[in-house]
C-alpha cells in the first residue's frame, strides 16, 4: 500500500508539473493580438483570426506562399481599406504589415499585381495612349537611323516595317510584364542600401518597394485621362504632367521614408532625394532593357 501511496504522489507531482508547466507557456504566450488587442493563446488570435507575428514571419519565403494563398481571393472591404490607405496615407500599409497587422488589407504582392494589371491594361488597350509603340519612338528619331535599321531587317525577313514595329511594341510590352517583379526588387535593393545601417529584414524593404510602387503606377492610371486627352508628346503638356507626377512621388516618398523609416527631417529628405533617383535608374533601365531587347529580338 505504501509503494502505491508513494506512486500515486509521484504521479500527482508529475500532473502538477506538468500542469505547472502549461500555464506557465499558455501566460507566456499571452502577449496581445498585433491587430485587436486581445490577449493570444495560440498562434491566431481567438477574435479576429490574425496571426502571431514570429521572425520567420519576416523570410522570403514565407512573405511569398502567404501572397499565393491569396492571389485569387480579394475582399472588397480589404480592396478598398487598401486603396484608401495607399493614396493617403504614405507609409501605414508597410508598417501594418510590418507590426502583423495584417488581415485588413490585401497582401503587397497582391496589391502590386494587381495595381501593374489594371496599368498594363490601361495604357495598351488604345493605341494612341500606349506605352510600348515602338512607331512612336521611330518617330520622335529625328535622324531616321532607327527607322532605317528596321526596314533593313525587315526587308531581310521578307516582311513590311510596319509589321515589324507591330512585333516588336507587343514583345515589348510582354516583356516590360515579366520584369516587373526585378524592377521591385531592384528598387528594394535600392532601399537597402541606403538603409543598410538600419538592420532591418530585406523582405521588409521589399513590402516598403512594392507598396511605392503601387502607388506611383496607381497615380499613372488616374492620369490616363489626360493622356487620352493630349496624347504622349515631347515637350508641353507632356512634360509638365510629368514633372508634376514626379514631383507627387517625391512628396510621397518623403512621408512614407519618415513614417516607415522613423528618421530625422533632413535625413528623410536626403534618403528620399536617393531613392527617387535610384528609383528613376530602375524604371529607366527595365524599360529601356526591355525595349532594347524586344527590338533584337525581332529583328534578329
Amino acid at each position: 500500500m505504501k509503494g502505491s501511496d508513494d506512486n500515486a504522489d509521484a504521479g500527482g507531482a508529475a500532473a502538477g508539473g506538468a500542469e505547472a508547466s502549461r500555464t506557465a507557456r499558455d501566460a507566456e504566450s499571452q502577449v496581445p493580438c498585433p491587430n485587436c488587442g486581445e490577449a493570444l493563446v495560440g498562434d491566431y488570435c481567438h477574435r479576429c483570426g490574425e496571426k502571431h507575428l514570429e521572425s520567420r514571419d519576416l523570410s522570403v519565403r514565407h512573405f511569398l506562399d502567404e501572397a499565393a494563398q491569396e492571389l485569387t481571393s480579394v475582399e472588397h472591404s480589404k480592396l478598398f481599406h487598401t486603396l484608401l490607405a495607399l493614396l493617403v496615407r504614405p507609409g501605414l500599409l508597410t508598417n501594418e504589415w510590418i507590426a502583423g497587422r495584417r488581415k485588413r488589407y490585401l497582401k503587397p504582392l497582391n496589391l502590386f499585381l494587381g495595381v501593374f494589371a489594371v496599368s498594363l491594361f490601361a495604357y495598351s488597350v488604345y493605341k494612341p495612349v500606349s506605352r510600348f509603340d515602338v512607331g512612336r519612338i521611330v518617330s520622335y528619331e529625328k535622324t531616321g537611323q532607327l527607322m532605317g535599321m528596321i526596314e533593313r531587317h525587315a526587308a531581310k525577313r521578307h516582311m513590311e516595317a510596319g509589321e515589324m514595329i507591330d512585333q516588336m511594341s507587343e514583345r515589348w510590352q510582354r516583356f516590360v510584364s515579366l520584369s516587373q517583379l526585378l524592377f521591385v526588387v531592384s528598387f528594394a535593393l535600392v532601399l537597402q542600401l541606403v538603409f543598410i545601417f538600419t538592420r532591418r529584414y530585406f523582405v521588409e524593404h521589399l513590402v516598403f518597394s512594392m507598396h511605392f510602387v503601387s502607388f506611383s503606377t496607381l497615380t499613372l492610371i488616374l492620369l490616363w485621362p489626360v493622356y487620352f486627352l493630349v496624347g504622349f508628346k515631347p515637350g508641353g503638356a507632356n512634360t509638365a504632367v510629368a514633372v508634376l507626377k514626379w514631383l507627387l512621388d517625391f512628396v510621397y516618398m518623403f512621408f512614407a521614408v519618415r513614417t516607415v523609416y522613423r528618421l530625422g527631417t533632413v535625413k528623410t529628405l536626403l534618403s528620399s532625394l536617393l531613392l527617387v533617383l535610384g528609383y528613376f535608374l530602375s524604371y529607366l533601365l527595365i524599360y529601356s532593357g526591355t525595349l532594347i531587347a524586344a527590338m533584337m529580338t525581332v529583328a534578329g
